[in-house]
């Protein structure tokens, strides 16, 4: 189980996660990151299945050489991913949800569900168990998007039983 943020301002997109991995009866802090740098320009991070998450993570994104992100993560990196998790043979059941932060001098946040590919702007979200309690936040606090996204997931670290710390972020 997870907590992931996504923010973004006029200048910077934000992604910010907790550390846990949860099943029915126990929370650990994992040692690898739920969020990482695609590349210059993209930040990631996942929730859901772990081994989806991971292959997602490690496998070689397609080259963003355009100017329409909507398009690049429909039109590309979907069907990039779909390939990848067919030639891994991945368990059809096995879903994700996605945000992915694009700053090619105009910060954006997107959304991905691998359900069914779907992609969704925002001006700020949060995937994961903890995600409906630092939505709540990110809506009733003001300050830096670096300050939102920290409270955010310290009050689902605080107050969902899984997720757990220590907080993780990432800037473009």
């Amino acid at each position: 189980m997870t907590c992931i943020v996504g923010i973004k301002d006029k200048e910077n997109v934000l992604l910010c996660s907790d550390s846990g991995a949860s099943d029915n009866d126990t929370i650990v802090s994992m040692t690898t990151p739920k969020i990482w740098q695609v590349s210059e320009n993209i930040i990631c991070g996942y929730a859901g299945s772990g081994g989806l998450g991971q292959m997602i993570q490690y496998m070689k994104w397609p080259e963003f050489t355009g100017n329409d992100s909507m398009k690049y993560l429909r039109a590309t990196l979907a069907p990039a991913i779909i390939k990848t998790r067919e030639k891994m043979a991945g368990k059809d059941e096995e879903e994700a949800s996605l945000l992915v932060g694009i700053n090619k001098g105009r910060p954006e946040l997107f959304e991905i569900d691998t359900s069914d590919y779907s992609v969704f702007p925002f001006d700020y979200t949060a995937i994961g168990s903890g995600g409906p309690i630092a939505l709540g936040s990110l809506f009733s606090t003001l300050g830096t998007i670096v300050d939102r996204a920290h409270v955010a997931v310290e009050a689902a670290i605080e107050h969902s039983p899984s997720c757990k710390g220590p907080a993780s972020t990432l800037l473009i």
